[in-house]
């Protein structure tokens, strides 16, 4: 894993951003089949071009908590978990960008996502990179501002 904070200025130069909803899927392979299929064609667009996984740090702290619930709720050990955690973070690149509260809370306001979720349209919109997500209201929010939804 790679934690990487940006220089003003600095661009993100390769890699799709991934909603912790899709990377989600690809460890416990739950939700619908709809999303389901969704997350295992992302994942075999990554490989297939060998494209970075991009997450805003935000990301950190969603991951440990899906994590943590299913260990909480008995439906894997902790070391599962840790091991699963592990194997998302050497896959991505968490990147810390220059957005703040305010411009955050601004844009879920004005988009009608949550101030997590503008996180990573945010972070895509700024490097121009690519979003994947199963969330309905950030896809419509990218798709808004131009930003190219994963794997078109």
């Amino acid at each position: 894993m790679a934690f990487r904070h940006l220089g003003h200025g600095e661009t993100i130069e390769h890699g799709v951003v991934v909603d912790n909803s899709v990377m989600m899927r690809w460890l416990f392979r739950d939700g619908s089949e709809e999303d389901q299929r969704y997350a295992r064609l992302v994942l075999s667009g990554l490989k297939a071009d060998s494209t970075p996984v991009v997450a805003p740090y935000l990301w950190v702290y969603e991951a440990a908590f899906v994590v943590h619930h299913y260990v909480r709720k008995g439906a894997i050990s902790p070391e599962t978990g840790a091991d699963h955690l592990k194997g998302l973070f050497d896959l991505c690149t968490v990147v810390r960008g220059e957005e703040t509260p305010v411009a955050l809370m601004a844009f879920a306001s004005e988009h009608g996502v949550s101030a997590y979720d503008a996180s990573y349209v945010l972070l895509a919109r700024a490097h121009r990179r690519p979003i994947a997500t199963l969330d309905r209201n950030m896809l419509a929010a990218a798709r808004r501002l131009g930003v190219t939804v994963f794997p078109d």
